[in-house]
Formats: structure tokens, sequence, C-alpha cells
């Protein structure tokens, strides 16, 4: 049967005679002699060919194959029982995964067989890309936070503050990198921290502005409400004022002027 299919896939027209096939004794027979030989012939005359139609050939080939993928399910069953109860060690159970893969693809067509592997190819796309941004994003990240935490601690190490930690604590949140433009305004690739610092105008309205690390926490040393994170700057006790002269600055008024704060820090009078 398996040589027959094999021709008719090869050429499905291929006369096929009763008898054909029976085995070496109608080879035997066929060689008994010459009149014998003859006699045959002219009696097979009388008995003309059968050829398989299209609808048989059709046929033959689904039975076959249905033959096939139930025997393929069957071992394919078999073998999961076996990967499910058995204890295997890492190398045969990656084999027997393999034996099953390569069973499961015998039972898809050729689309089918396409179609899983470019899903396949997808999804291992997808999951290293997803992998690489994750990788980006984390360094990312470090270099942003460590950027703007050293900025800050050395402007506050400059500025003399007790416990630079506290000025991180303030800006860190208001912060973030922006990047450098050169002297014709084009980015220039180089990330400086920028910190949005809410501020009061010379007539006490508040007002948004947009500084270097360095001019925040500066400006931090100029503000009453500051005063205590920095050395020499900070108000003493609680809700009181350090004077150069013994008398108390208007502390109010004072935030409302920045140059008469720093004029008054500069006399000790805060």
């Amino acid at each position: 049967m398996k040589n027959m299919i094999e021709t008719v896939l090869n050429n499905p027209w291929y006369s096929v005679f009763e008898g054909e096939g029976e085995g070496e004794a109608g080879a035997a027979g066929a060689g008994a002699g010459a009149g014998a030989g003859a006699g045959a012939g002219a009696g097979a005359e009388g008995d003309k060919g059968k050829m398989l139609s299209q609808e048989q050939v059709n046929k033959i080939l689904a039975d076959d194959r249905r033959k096939h993928e139930t025997r393929i399910k069957q071992a394919i069953e078999e073998a999961e029982a076996l990967k499910a109860k058995a204890t295997l060690t890492d190398d045969e159970r990656s084999d027997l995964e393999k034996r099953l893969e390569s069973m499961k693809n015998d039972l898809l067509t050729k689309e089918e067989l396409a179609k899983k592997d470019k899903d396949k190819l997808v999804k291992k796309y997808d999951e290293d890309l997803k992998k690489v941004i994750s990788e980006r994003d984390s360094w990312q990240q470090r270099f942003t936070h460590q950027t703007i935490e050293r900025s800050i601690i050395d402007s506050s190490i400059e500025n003399e503050a007790f416990v630079p930690e506290q000025v991180v604590a303030i800006l860190k949140p208001a912060t973030k990198l922006e990047e450098a433009l050169d002297d014709s305004g084009k980015p220039n690739g180089r990330y400086n921290p920028k910190v949005i610092f809410e501020d009061t105008d010379k007539d006490g309205k508040p007002v948004t502005l947009t500084l270097s690390v360095k001019e925040a926490v500066k400006r931090m040393t100029e503000l009453p409400k500051y005063g205590n994170l920095f050395k020499g700057k900070g108000v003493g006790g609680v809700g009181g004022s350090n004077t150069g002269d013994g008398k108390d600055a208007d502390m109010a008024a004072l935030a409302k002027d920045p140059k008469a704060y720093r004029e008054a820090r500069r006399a000790g009078k805060i």
C-alpha cells in the first residue's frame, strides 16, 4: 500500500491492474515459459486495467494521514503523561520536550508551521525589546538620580549646610535634567540639573523660577524659612532669629525684600 501511494503521489493517474503486486508468486508464474506467458498475456487483454480516480486518490491520502495523525497523537499523550509523572533530569526533560515539539509539528500543515515559527520569533522579539527598554530605563533613572543628588550635595557642602541630605530631600522632587544648549542654541548632548524653585519677588508675590542647583541652594541660604539648614544663617531657638547686635530683624518684611534680607544677613541681624 505504501509503495502504491508513493507511486500515486508521483503520478496520480498511474494505472493499477487487478492482481498487480500480489507478491513474488505472480512473478514466478510469469517466468514458467514463453507459451504460458503468451497465454496469460492473451487472457489479460480481456481484463482491462482499472484506473484510480482523483477522488479515490484523495481518500487514500486522507485515510493514511488520519492514521498517521492518530499514531502521533497517541505518542504525544503518552509522552505528556510520562513528562508529568516521571522524575526526569534536566537533560532528559529537555530532550523529551524537543521530541514532543517535533511530533506536534508533524501534525501541522506547512502554513500552520510557518505561522507558529513566525509567532515564536515575534514573541522572542517582543520579550527582548521589553528587556532592553527596561534595562535602558533603569540605567537612565540611576544616572538621573545620582547626577541630581551629587549636584545638590556638592552645592549644599559649598554653602555649609548642616545636613546636605535635608537639602536633597527639599530640592530633589523639584529637580530634573535638562539638555544643555551650545552657543548657537542647539542641544549639545550634555544634561544639567535644573530646579523649579518657588520664590517671591520684591513685592512678596509668589514666583516660580528655573534655577541651576547652585543658584537654588544659594537662594535657599538667603530665605529665612531655610536659614536653619545652613551654618551661621539659621534662626536661633524656636521662632526666634539670631542677630549680631541683639536686635530682632523683621523677618516678615525681609521675606518680601531679598536685597534687604541679604543686607541684614551681612550685618549679622539674622
